[in-house]
């Protein structure tokens, strides 16, 4: 499996998410042009293992969306669909590399889905503290 690598994003200006179609499950989504956006509690998905940094409850809910994505500072790290990661995966992999490196965060995780060649990737998002 691939290193996770924790980038920072400074966002200028805010990232408008499409419209979800009626029905189709948050895990199946995928956008025709931009890019989806959904919210996780943290508290909600992450358990705390303080010997071996914490690890994410299986399944995760069902997601909150996000209409945008408003400027601030990030921390992200990405993945395409077909790599060895899952969603599940990816996820839990950035919350431990953040736990790893000290980065101080605030507010909900963001996943941001986007289409890119009718493949999907995936963002896992944090806010800096």
């Amino acid at each position: 499996m691939e290193e996770t690598r924790i980038l920072t994003l400074h966002l200028l200006a805010p990232l408008v998410g499409e419209s979800l179609i009626p029905g189709l499950s948050w895990s199946d989504a995928i956008p025709t042009m931009g890019s989806l956006f959904w919210t996780f509690t943290v508290d909600q998905i992450l358990l705390d293992n303080k010997e071996n940094g914490p690890s994410l409850v299986k399944p995760l809910r069902q997601p909150n969306t996000l209409p945008s994505l408003a400027p601030g500072s990030y921390f992200l790290s990405q993945w395409k669909e077909g790599s060895s990661k899952t969603i599940d995966d990816g996820i839990e992999d950035f919350l431990r590399q953040l736990w790893w490196e000290g980065k101080a965060c605030k507010g909900p995780l963001v996943l941001r889905v986007l289409n890119e060649g009718g493949r999907r990737t995936f963002q896992a998002i944090r806010a800096l503290a």
